[in-house]
């Protein structure tokens, strides 16, 4: 009988890979999710500024057509303060960022058709010139009270693309009147002997609605004819 050995190798076990991160996939890792961080703060702050931005926008675009409105409506209620023949001048003054003129608007007591002497009264729509900033503020002056139209008007210190050259500023108010030839006239100053030949004012309004560099203007215009006018 043979004897057969039967040899068996006997084999080092396998080492397993340890389970876990190393220390370069950490780096990598951190790196990443600082950039992703950094891009999603960034996304948010950017967001935060356009919606503000376009929040003030807004509110100087409303707070322009608020004012606008409310001139528009006073003017087209100017009326004589006497029933005189011929009729005294309804404006008193016109210049491009003032305009005075007699009316009852908004006072309690004007009849139901607009009108009534009793309850008629001087009335200043202008902007206050003075300081050095840029941006204005126009008022509304009733004779017993005195509102704040709008802020940060720039009118005063906005070239006139319409005039060649373009040296002078935007007139708040100009005024389609009649000459003494009774030919229609159109500026934003009218002499004295013309004010009762009055019978449209334009509006036009522009309020910074960035006080920062570099400004965006709300630009409200609008034409008032006055009902009143011969």
């Amino acid at each position: 009988m043979s004897i057969v050995t039967i040899v068996t190798a006997v084999t080092a076990p396998r080492r397993t890979r340890q389970a876990g991160i190393t220390l370069v996939e950490l780096l990598i890792s951190i790196v990443i999710m600082g950039v992703v961080s950094t891009m999603l703060v960034g996304g948010w702050i950017s967001l935060q500024d356009s919606y503000g931005y376009s929040v003030t926008v807004n509110d100087a675009s409303s707070t322009a057509r608020d004012a606008v409105a409310v001139a528009s409506r006073a003017l087209r209620a100017a009326q004589p303060p006497t029933l005189a023949t011929p009729a005294p001048a309804m404006i008193t003054a016109a210049t491009p960022t003032e305009v005075d003129f007699y009316s009852a608007f908004d006072n309690a007591a004007t009849t139901a058709s607009g009108s009534g002497l009793g309850a008629v009264h001087l009335m200043r729509i202008y902007l206050d010139t003075s300081g050095s900033a840029a941006q204005k503020t126009l008022y509304w002056n009733t004779g017993s009270q005195t509102t704040k139209l709008a802020q940060n008007v720039v009118n005063d210190s906005v070239a006139n693309s319409n005039v060649t050259p373009a040296t002078s500023t935007t007139a708040i108010f100009t005024y389609g009147y009649l000459d003494a030839n009774g030919n229609f006239q159109t500026s934003d100053t009218v002499p004295s002997a013309s004010l009762a030949r009055i019978v449209s004012v334009q509006i036009h309004l522009l309020v910074d609605a960035n006080l920062n560099s570099p400004p965006r203007y709300a630009n409200i215009q609008t034409t008032v004819s006055l009902r009143n006018a011969s």
